[in-house]
C-alpha cells in the first residue's frame, strides 16, 4: 500500500522503509549489549554521590549535580545531536559517540576538581544518546507487528544497565573507589565501539535535509503532533519520579536508619532487576493494547510503590517495593509511548525520538537535582525523608 495513511489522533503515517537486510539474533543481542554498556554510564555516580562529593568537596545538598548535569548532557544531546540520525547513517554516529563517550569517562576519574569533573560528566551525557539512537534504528529494520517486542528487547538491556550498573559501581566502588569504576566504565566503552563498528548494518530510508531544517522541524513535529506532545510530558513525570526515588535512596539509605555503605547499597539495587526482566514481556503488552490504556496502568501502578516508601518510610519492605514497582512502571509507560511514536512516519523516527527523549532527561535533571536539596531541607527541620 502505498502513500501516507493518517493515523487516529490525526498526524501522519508513511510507509515503513525497506530495508535490504534485517537484524539478525546475534545483531539485536549486540545492539542490546551496547544499550546496556552505555546507559549504565549514565548511573555510575546515583550510589557513589557521597564519595564523589567528599572527594570533590562539594556538600551533600550539591550532590545531585553529578546525575543532574548528565542528565541536562543527555538532553542536550537528544535536542542536538539525535535529530542527525534521520540524515547520516547511525552505525557512524554510534561509533563517534561512544569513543568521543569513553574519553569522557577517563577524564571524570583523572580529575580532582568538581567543575571538570561536571564538565566531563556533561560531555559524557551528551554522548549516551546511543542508548536511545538504536533503538529507533532497530525498528528501522524489522516488521511493524513485531516494533513493540524489539523495543520491549532493548528496553531490557537499558534496564539492565541502569540497573547492574548502579549495583555494580556502588559494589566496586566500595572496593577500589569510584574513580576505578569510570576507569573500567571508559574501556568498556571503547571495546563496545569496536564491536558496533563491526556488526551494525548501514541504515535504511536517510534523508538530506539540512541540519539546520532538522533542528527546526523538531519545533514544527511537537506542534503538529499531539501525541508526541502528551507522550513527552508524561514521560518527562515518569522518568523524573524514577530518578527522584534513585538519587534520593542513594542518599537515604547511607543514613540512619539504614546505615548502608556503597557496596550493600549495590547489592540491594540488585533487586530492581526486575524491572529489567519485565521489559520483554511489557513490549509485547505494548503491541497488544492501546497506548492510553497501558499508560494509565503503569502511572496507577508507579503511585503503588510510592504509597509502599510512605507506608514503610523506614522499612526494606517499602525500599524494595518501591525500587520494583516503580522501576517496572517507568519501564512499562517508555515501552508504551516509544512504540506509539515509532508506529508514526519512519522517515522522521529520530527526530520524534529527539523531542520525547529531550522533555524526558529534562524531566530526570530536573528532579535529579531538587530531590537532594529536599532532603537536605527535611534533615535541616527534623522531617524524616521519604523516598
Amino acid at each position: 500500500m502505498t502513500g501516507q495513511l493518517a493515523s487516529m489522533d490525526g498526524t501522519v503515517r508513511g510507509e515503513e522503509p525497506t530495508a535490504e537486510t534485517g537484524l539478525t539474533i546475534l545483531q539485536l543481542a549486540l545492539i542490546g549489549l551496547a544499550c546496556a554498556v552505555c546507559v549504565a554510564n549514565n548511573y555510575y555516580s546515583q550510589p557513589l554521590l557521597a564519595d564523589i562529593a567528599r572527594d570533590l568537596g562539594m556538600s551533600e545538598a550539591m550532590s545531585g549535580l553529578a546525575p543532574t548535569v548528565t542528565q541536562l548532557g543527555i538532553a542536550a544531546g537528544m535536542l542536538l545531536l539525535l535529530p542527525l540520525g534521520d540524515r547520516i547513517d547511525n552505525r557512524r554516529i554510534v561509533v563517534i559517540l561512544l569513543l568521543l563517550q569513553a574519553t569522557a569517562l577517563l577524564a571524570m576519574s583523572l580529575t580532582d576538581h568538581a567543575a571538570f569533573y561536571l564538565g566531563s560528566a556533561l560531555a559524557a551525557g551528551m554522548c549516551g544518546i546511543v542508548t536511545y539512537l538504536l533503538p529507533a534504528f532497530a525498528t528501522r529494520l524489522v516488521e511493524p507487528e513485531r516494533r513493540g517486542a524489539v523495543t520491549g528487547t532493548l528496553a531490557m538491556g537499558i534496564m539492565i544497565g541502569i540497573m547492574l550498573g548502579r549495583s555494580a559501581a556502588g559494589i566496586a566502588g566500595y572496593a577500589v573507589g569510584w574513580r576505578t569504576v569510570y576507569v573500567a566504565a571508559a574501556l568498556l566503552t571503547l571495546l563496545m565501539g569496536v564491536a558496533m563498528k563491526r556488526v551494525m548494518p548501514l541504515t535504511p530510508g536517510l534523508r538530506r535535509e539540512p541540519y539546520a531544517l532538522l533542528l527546526r522541524s523538531l519545533i514544527a513535529l511537537a506542534r503538529e503532533i499531539p501525541l508526541l506532545r502528551r507522550a513527552a510530558m508524561l514521560q518527562a513525570l515518569s522518568f523524573g519520579m524514577f530518578n527522584a526515588l534513585w538519587v534520593g535512596l542513594a542518599l537515604r539509605l547511607q543514613a540512619a536508619p539504614f546505615n548502608l555503605n556503597t557496596r550493600e547499597i549495590g547489592l540491594l539495587s540488585l533487586v530492581a532487576v526486575t524491572g529489567a526482566i519485565a521489559a520483554p514481556f511489557l513490549g509485547k503488552l505494548a503491541d497488544r493494547f492501546d497506548t492510553a490504556t497501558a499508560v494509565r496502568a503503569c502511572f496507577i501502578l508507579m503511585a503503588f510503590g510510592w504509597l509502599a516508601m510512605l507506608i514503610w518510610p523506614t522499612s526494606y519492605i517499602g525500599v524494595v517495593s518501591a525500587m520494583v514497582i516503580i522501576g517496572v512502571a517507568a519501564t512499562g509507560s517508555d515501552i508504551s509511548l516509544r512504540t506509539a511514536l515509532y508506529g508514526l512516519d519512519p522517515a522522521i523516527r529520530m527526530r520524534l525520538n529527539s523531542v520525547y527523549s529531550t522533555a524526558t532527561f529534562a524531566g530526570g535533571s530536573l528532579f535529579s537535582l531538587a530531590t537532594p536539596l529536599i532532603c537536605e531541607d527535611q534533615r535541616a527541620i527534623g522531617t524524616p525523608f521519604v523516598g
